[in-house]
């Protein structure tokens, strides 16, 4: 039986293939193909296909199970456009130097925590204590965070690699003080009895999801990469107005009932088009000075090999001037 990576890939193919043989229509261009993982704050763009906002645009939608087979597709150019932690993006990026960020999908806000055991009061109370979190930059920009706040040195800790599968029970068997985690574990460990220290709602900007292109793309399909955008942000506006009809028109795809769709955007925030004009344009807008802190972090704790350039990363072009959802 073919796993759901291969059945990905297939389609992927499929829709390469098509723009090469002489059964498809070559009077259009090949379809843009946009790869996510399963991410709530991802599932905007699949309801703006469930509204139809993707009809007539040549734009397909493909999911694969992970985001590490999102970034290989992409790498290798299955993909022409990918949702990516901005880490993610990076990493990439010091490869290939052709990689453009063309808008922010959510910030974190909250939905990341270092969460410690009751005994444990305070940040600084975390001195010489143990404390899990994933080799990712995620867990490393929560975690310097922290201890920024707390005036502590990693030198002062103790690290324990984990990945996520394992925060739960290296809480609940004594193996660690404390844990940077997230969803579902976060509410499983408050329930527990697990003290919330810190969240990412005190470094804005910092962990954040991402729409990358490269510059070929930019080139060749600026048309596609508008009406990409222009889809996005009329269906993010649906879901802003009407939380509740947005949450039924997701509900089958997400096999959830209406009432939980909502709940998993707790701790995440998207941001609409006006604030991702604040975010990605001018000469030095925030998330480029986000992304230098970010490739200083990365550097530091070996996520990154050399350091990168931003200066070309960011390409705020194809954002729209405004939405309406009636007209578009």
């Amino acid at each position: 039986m073919l796993t759901q990576y291969a059945i990905a890939l297939r389609i992927i193919l499929l829709f390469t293939l098509c723009s090469l043989v002489s059964s498809c229509d070559l009077k259009h261009q090949p379809p843009l193909k946009v790869g996510t993982n399963i991410w709530p704050g991802y599932e905007i763009f699949y309801l703006a296909r469930h509204l139809g906002y993707l009809q007539n645009t040549a734009i397909k939608m493909v999911e694969l199970p992970s985001a590490t087979e999102v970034s290989h597709a992409f790498r290798n150019h299955l993909l022409d456009v990918a949702a990516l932690t901005l880490d993610e993006a990076l990493t990439l990026a010091q490869h290939d130097q052709s990689i453009r960020v063309i808008a922010v999908i959510d910030i974190s806000h909250g939905g990341d925590v270092l969460l410690a055991s009751p005994s444990i009061g305070t940040l600084a109370a975390m001195k010489g204590k143990r404390i899990g979190v994933e080799n990712a930059a995620v867990g490393a920009i929560l975690l310097d965070g922290a201890l920024t706040e707390a005036h502590l040195q990693t030198s002062e800790i103790t690290l324990v690699p984990l990945s996520i599968d394992e925060h739960l029970s290296a809480y609940q068997q004594g193996n660690v003080d404390a844990v940077v985690t997230f969803e579902p574990v976060k509410s499983q460990l408050l329930a527990l009895g697990a003290k919330q220290l810190f969240d990412s709602s005190k470094i804005p900007n910092r962990i954040v999801d991402v729409l990358v292109t490269h510059q070929a793309i930019v080139e060749q399909r600026p048309e596609q990469l508008k009406q990409l955008l222009i889809a996005y942000f009329k269906a993010l506006n649906y879901f802003t107005v009407s939380p509740e009809q947005a949450a039924i028109g997701m509900a089958d795809r997400l096999q959830l009932a209406p009432e939980e769709v909502r709940l998993q955007f707790k701790g995440m925030y998207s941001p609409d088009v006006a604030e991702n004009k604040q975010l990605l344009v001018g000469r030095n807008p925030s998330l480029k000075i986000s992304a230098n802190h970010l490739i200083q972090l990365m550097l530091k704790q070996h996520l990154l090999f050399k350091k990168i350039t931003t200066d070309p990363l960011i390409n705020s072009s194809f954002l729209p001037t405004e939405i309406n959802n009636e007209n578009g």
